[in-house]
This record gives structure tokens, sequence and C-alpha cells, in this order.
């Protein structure tokens, strides 16, 4: 799994980047083979204005589910990262959960069709 943090200048520092990945790790360890990337982006909305204004936005690449994408706003960054990463791993694990034909669709017709065909030759 790998994870890409883009920050504001002010949160660039090793430790921030440090700390967000393992955060990450710890909440998706359990899907970390199933996922191959997770991109987080953090934004600061409203400048050195401050108020409810740090976007975290989440985006995890999972082969056969395609794209996730959540985002949380708070006047904390780490709120928002926490509630994001939270946000992230419900909607993974409803992905996963889901059944195989309703992830994969388009193809629900070929196997049924193919099978009829069969069955009339073998009678």
């Amino acid at each position: 799994m790998n994870i890409s943090i883009t920050a504001p200048s002010e949160n660039r520092t090793t430790g921030f980047r440090d700390s967000v990945a393992n955060r990450l790790m710890k909440t998706l360890a359990r899907f970390s083979d199933r996922i191959t990337r997770v991109d987080v982006t953090l934004t600061d909305e409203n400048g050195p204005r401050g108020g409810v204004d740090k976007r975290c936005r989440l985006s995890v690449i999972m082969p056969g589910n395609g794209e996730l994408a959540t985002s949380a706003k708070d006047e904390n960054p780490w709120k928002a990262i926490d509630r994001a990463v939270r946000r992230a791993r419900r909607i993974v694990v409803t992905k996963l959960k889901r059944p195989i034909t309703l992830r994969t669709r388009g193809h629900q017709n070929e196997p049924v069709e193919e099978r009829s065909q069969n069955e009339e030759a073998a009678e």
C-alpha cells in the first residue's frame, strides 16, 4: 500500500507525514493487501483567517473497486484527518462486504447463456 501525502507548508514536516502515514497504516492494515494506493490531501481553505476550514481529502485506490474517495472538514487538521480516515475505513469495509456479483457489472448474462447452451448440447 503506497501512501501519498500533500499538505500546506506549515504541515510539511517529516513528523507530520509520518504520523498521518502511521494512522492510515493502523486503520487500514487489515485491508493493505487489497489497497494499491492511498492519496491524502490536506488543504486550508481560508488561509490564515482561521475557522472551520481544514479539509482532508482521502482517495483509496483498490483493484476491482476503483477509486473510493471521502473528505472531512474541521478547524483542527488532526480531527479532519481522523474523521476522513474513519470514513475511508467504513467505505472500504462496505465495498468488500458486497457480493462479487454486485461489484462487477456488465458480464452477468454471459455465464447463464453459456450454461444453457452446454445443457442443450448434453441433452
